[in-house]
């Protein structure tokens, strides 16, 4: 990931808490953080998992709220798979769909611009 993806990203988390008038919190940080050095599509036990590692004291509703930030922000999207929720980094991505195996469940992204001409159609 470059630094300044990730730097620009985190400046619209902030301007997004400042214009909201919501608390800046390490906490918060921290799961944006690990949430943008992410390349994969992750599930509220999977960011909790990994932000665990690094701060401990973190709970999962905790990080759970700040998905629901970051989504509002504009830098995650919410994709309802199977039941169950995993966020992608949305900020300045162009449009994709996803293919998902039904034997493990991994999730891989694609573009098709005839697929992108019909989905305009409709």
């Amino acid at each position: 990931m470059k630094a300044s993806a990730g730097r620009e990203e985190k400046e619209v988390f902030a301007a997004y808490i400042a214009k909201n008038r919501l608390k800046r919190s390490g906490q918060r940080e921290i799961i944006l953080d690990t949430f943008l050095r992410q390349q994969r599509h992750l599930s509220v036990d999977d960011l909790h998992q990994l932000v665990q590692k690094r701060r401990p004291d973190i709970g999962r509703t905790t990080v759970y709220r700040t998905l629901k930030l970051l989504q509002a922000a504009g830098l995650a999207q919410e994709l309802a798979l199977d039941g169950q929720s995993r966020f992608e980094r949305e900020y300045k991505r162009a449009h994709h769909d996803h293919f998902i195996c039904k034997s493990c469940g991994e999730i891989l992204e694609f573009s098709n611009p005839e697929i992108e001409r019909i989905q305009d159609e409709v």
